[in-house]
């Protein structure tokens, strides 16, 4: 199946931060560890809404692992050495494009605390043009920006709650987006002599914490890169009751408590990204007499958090929150802090753990990609553009808010960013007319390479990036100002399945300088077999999935294969007959394949049924169809009785018309030949003549005999004998069946490969000899599903050796699929299997036949 070359393919893609996931150890993590974390995430882009993921005995602890598929990072940087079960469960499960351990340099010497990561985001800064436009009522261009120095720069609450901006961003704002942003500085009065050696002319500064917040109270162009990193920033909303109705303040000492206050702020709802939402104090603070006027002036007149959801109405909220202090505790907190406030409801919540901070299943699950507040002049759409034919050569687009920018800011020095596709499938199997289908790509089959091999951004000198594939099964990219996005290669399904199988484990060392075996690949080639290839055959000769299952799965078309001897248990039944003719000719003895005569009645049996299948080819006249189609129109009137009274014959005329339409469709197809089978009256030779050969006179090809044509027989129709054999011998049939069921859950995207031979080794495949095979491989929603396809329960022999072969290739979901009914001594197989598979994140799934839902038994062709 190769796709559409001279179509074009519609194109949509956007723009978004680059996500970034820090895993740490719980029990070890130092306040410096999160000091640089905080201070780098402050730093780019989206930052403040990286994740940072609790890990215990080498993993992330279990209640973080849905937040972290649902927060989908772009690149993972782990303070914490993982083992290569928990490398290849991220790998299988998140797909991030860059995969790191903050470990040991290559010289050997111990790095600093600070990330590093492959991916260089796009610095917090390029929104400073946005965040300095003119205010909306007074017309004032520029923003004020927090840092600090002296004394005041190691204060752990302008740390946290506020951040400092870089050097190279403060130097920014001293010249090329000097109209843009200035610096507040916080700098006691004692280390500001003198001024002109720390302060430039620009930047204004004030003595104290307290000092700060009354002048933010009253200012709210001033901002702290906390605030500037949120901006305008596309991020899931994952927005949860409790968290989003109240201004977060976070109080406390610990490790956890940081974190906890860290990744609580992505719990907020997306459209207060432009206000304040949250604070962390340090427990000393709370004895400040100054320090505590100054949070009662923030509160009263820079809080607006209600549970009102921004309506307007209702007092301004305050949850305080800590893991390090009880509620007693906390108790005492809310009651100092609730004196001299005039306008702020306050509660408070201690929770046991970080666990406690994780979002419900429902928040993940309806979590969505939104912008902030629209006075942001920021959107989070997808920009359409097309190609054509199989090659893709995009332009990348940019954050909306780089439209603000000076030219002069925009080069690659200023970051990354993260470009999404979705892109058009040339072939598509929706079985619904309003649906067209879109390329998703799985995870755990890594067919990204058969799209797009990874690239250097911006040229030789460039970063090396590693494409992936984002939640939602898009293809995920990354690009730069004045970057070109690679060239995109559309892959045929079975390009992109086998790229996954024989090179898809792609992912690079978790060490940096350190050798290590790069993972095994899934097989060491696959090829479509010889039931593969006449299953697309079958695929080819009747025009797509949708027409095939309409006539395969179809109650009075498989009555008619059946009749031509094309029958889904082909096997089954010819296997029966051979034991019927070997216990009638052997009675009761035992059969001794030792013993000449036992051998050579067993080699007659066997060659007088191949000889009845290969050398029966029936034909069918019209009368055959008619007589047929009225009998099962018969059945379905006395199954479905009509409301109202009908006229049957008038129905039978009409449902005849389709019959007519829907043969003269197969014929047209090759599906069926329309012609008549000659028997000479002279030799007695039996000859097949298309419609196209008819003529007045026929003459045998044997004895020349000269006979008339006939005039008073109905037309017969012979059926194509590539599809005889191919559902005959090959058993195609269950393979549409199990694609007919599952297509009908689909929504946005199913793809597919029929059967399939697999190598695990080179010499294998030298004599292709196969080690194994696989009857489907799926993609469904990004999800991969392998299945084994079984005609009877009885031809399922091995559970568990299909099991080693599924816990080898890795998919998503292992499936057996059989054609019948379900039986105790299926249950029991399935069950062999399912335990097989425990332990290995595969799921397994059994599915039966059906015959109400699957065989379609209405007339209405």
């Amino acid at each position: 199946m190769d796709n559409n070359t001279s179509k074009q393919t519609q194109v949509s893609s956007r723009a978004r931060p680059v996500r970034t996931a820090f895993f740490v150890d719980v029990a070890n993590t130092s306040h410096e560890i999160v000091d640089a974390i905080f201070a780098y995430g402050f730093s780019i882009w989206g930052g403040r809404f990286s994740l940072i993921v609790p890990c215990e005995n080498g993993a992330p602890i279990s209640e973080f692992w849905p937040w972290l598929r649902t927060y989908d990072p772009d690149q993972i940087y782990s303070y914490v050495d993982l083992d290569q079960a928990v490398q290849q469960r991220v790998h299988e499960t998140l797909y991030p494009a860059a995969f790191q351990f903050h470990g040991r340099e290559q010289d050997g010497r111990a790095p600093g605390l600070a990330p590093n990561p492959q991916i260089t985001p796009l610095s917090a800064a390029s929104v400073l043009p946005l965040a300095g436009l003119p205010g909306g009522f007074d017309g004032v261009r520029g923003i004020k920006i927090v840092g600090a120095m002296g004394t005041e720069e190691n204060d752990r609450f302008l740390r946290d709650s506020f951040g400092y901006p870089p050097p190279q961003t403060r130097n920014a704002m001293r010249n090329i987006l000097s109209d843009a942003a200035s610096m507040l500085l916080v700098i006691a009065d004692a280390d500001l002599q003198p001024r002109p050696r720390y302060v430039h002319n620009s930047e204004a500064t004030t003595p104290n914490v307290g000092t700060l917040l009354t002048m933010m109270a009253d200012n709210r162009r001033i901002l702290g890169m906390a605030q500037l990193s949120a901006m305008a920033t596309p991020r899931l909303d994952l927005s949860s009751r409790g968290w989003t109705d109240a201004f977060n303040i976070v109080v406390g000492d610990t490790v956890a408590d940081r974190i906890l206050y860290w990744n609580a702020r992505a719990l907020m709802s997306p459209w207060r990204d432009g206000t304040d939402v949250d604070l962390c104090i340090p427990r000393a603070h709370l004895e400040d007499p100054a320090f505590m006027a100054g949070l009662r002036d923030f509160l009263n007149r820079r809080n607006h958090v209600n549970n009102n959801g921004g309506g307007g109405g209702g007092p301004s909220r305050v949850t305080l929150r800590s893991i390090s202090l009880d509620d007693g505790e906390l108790e005492v907190v809310a009651g100092t802090m609730r004196a001299g406030q005039s306008w702020v409801q306050f509660s408070h919540q201690s929770l046991g753990s970080l666990a406690d901070c994780v979002p419900d299943a429902r928040a993940t699950e309806h979590a969505d990609l939104m912008v902030g507040r629209p006075e942001l002049r920021s959107t989070s759409g997808w920009t359409e553009s097309h190609g054509l034919g199989d090659e893709l050569r995009l332009i990348p687009p940019s954050p909306d808010h780089l439209r603000h920018a000076p030219v002069a800011l925009i080069d690659q020095s200023i970051g990354t960013w993260a470009v999404d596709l979705d892109i058009a499938r040339g072939i598509d199997h929706s079985p619904y007319t309003n649906v067209q289908h879109r390329w998703r790509l799985p995870r755990r089959l890594r067919v990204t390479r058969a799209f797009v091999a990874g690239y250097q951004l911006g040229g030789q000198h460039g970063a090396w990036i590693s494409p992936r594939v984002c939640s939602g099964g898009f293809l995920t990219l990354f690009s730069a100002a004045n970057a070109k996005l690679p060239k995109i290669i559309l892959p045929t399904d079975l390009q992109a399945i086998r790229t996954g199988l024989e090179s898809g484990r792609d992912w690079p060392p978790f060490e940096r300088g350190i050798d290590q075996i790069s993972p095994e690949q899934a097989c060491y080639a696959a090829e479509r077999s010889s039931a593969g290839r006449h299953f697309w055959g079958v695929y080819q000769l009747f025009g797509g999935m949708n027409a095939a299952r309409s006539v395969l799965l179809n109650a009075f078309w498989r009555k008619q294969l059946e009749a031509y001897g094309a029958t889904d248990q082909r096997t089954d039944a010819r296997r029966d007959r051979v034991e019927k003719r070997l216990a009638r000719r052997l009675g009761s003895g035992v059969l001794d394949l030792s013993d000449e005569g036992h051998l050579q009645t067993l080699a007659d049996i066997v060659l007088q049924d191949a000889d009845v299948v290969r050398m029966t080819l029936p034909s069918l006249d019209w009368s055959d169809f008619h007589d047929d189609f009225r009998g099962i129109l018969a059945r379905f009137n006395a199954d479905n009785p009509a409301t109202e009274d009908l006229n049957l014959e008038e129905e039978l005329r009409l449902n005849q018309n389709a019959l007519r339409e829907s043969v003269q469709g197969l014929c047209e197809r090759g599906v069926l030949h329309q012609g008549y089978e000659h028997r000479c009256e002279k030799c007695l030779h039996r000859s097949w003549l298309g419609i196209g050969d008819l003529k007045p006179r026929i003459i045998c090809e044997v004895c020349h005999g000269d006979q008339p044509a006939p005039i008073d027989r109905p037309w017969q129709f012979r059926l194509n004998g590539f599809l005889r054999e191919a559902l005959q011998r090959h058993g195609v049939g269950p393979l549409f069946w199990a694609l007919g069921r599952l297509q009908r859950h689909n929504q946005n995207s199913f793809w597919f490969e029929g059967p399939l031979n697999i190598y695990f080794d080179e010499v294998s495949f030298e004599t292709r000899r196969p080690q194994t095979d696989i009857d489907l491989t799926i993609i469904d929603n990004g999800q991969v599903l392998m299945c084994e396809v079984k005609q009877s329960t009885r031809q399922f022999k091995d559970p568990q050796g299909l099991a080693r072969t599924m816990s080898r290739l890795r998919p998503d979901i292992a499936m057996i699929a059989v054609m019948e009914p379900l039986s105790p001594a299926l249950t029991t197989k399935f069950a062999a299997f399912s335990t097989a598979l425990d332990g290995t994140g595969i799921k397994p799934e059994l599915m039966t036949l059906d015959a109400e839902t699957d065989i379609d038994a209405s007339p209405y062709l």
